[in-house]
């Protein structure tokens, strides 16, 4: 498959088979994430791969937490858009998938925000080449991973990648995009 039809194919999943993945298929999915460009090559990021049931359930309940106390002060028309695409702080995706992938960014390198984000990118598009499925999940409030995967407060929880076979359909068709005359201009 060409890097487009991966691309064109892949979307964010939130129901997982409980269907086990290898430690080489995530070393696989982390060696991709490293190719990724980052400002002065300083490679900021870090990541945690947690199979562990008992960890995933805990990291589940502070996130579904977080996710509580989030939606409680939304804006209406913000619940509406959630609830159109059956959103909640309902997170069963954290449990049901086989692997966790939390990444990490070092703050204060260079254009760290930036090159953690294109390193997702990369991932998120080798999860789709290795025939998995994923989302980019990113709760409020993330500091607790720390502490709960250990990890130095110099740097900072960007997202959570569960990371599993899908166990829902996925309609191609809805996911509708905007049309390249509507997103760039040309000046000669």
């Amino acid at each position: 498959m060409t890097i487009v039809q991966l691309m064109k194919k892949r979307r964010s999943i939130r129901r997982y088979r409980i269907s086990p993945i290898s430690k080489q298929v995530i070393n696989k999915i982390i060696e991709a994430a490293s190719y990724a460009p980052s400002g002065l090559n300083c490679q900021p990021w870090f990541f945690v791969a947690v199979s562990n049931s008992d960890l995933k359930e805990r990291i589940r309940q502070e996130c579904e937490k977080r996710e509580r106390r989030l939606y409680e002060h939304l804006k209406a028309n913000f619940k509406e858009s959630l609830s159109f695409f059956n959103l909640s702080p309902v997170k069963s995706f954290l449990t049901e998938a086989p692997y966790l992938i939390v990444v990490f960014a070092k703050k204060g390198e260079p254009y760290w925000k930036e090159s953690v984000w294109i390193c997702i990118g990369y991932m998120i598009l080798k999860i789709e080449e290795e025939g998995l499925a994923s989302l980019t999940y990113t709760p409020p409030e993330m500091s607790f991973l720390n502490e709960m995967l250990n990890i130095s407060n110099s740097y900072k929880a960007v997202a959570i990648l569960p990371v599993g076979y899908l166990d829902e359909k996925v309609d191609l068709s809805k996911r509708k995009r905007k049309p390249i005359d509507q997103l760039v201009k040309f000046v000669n």
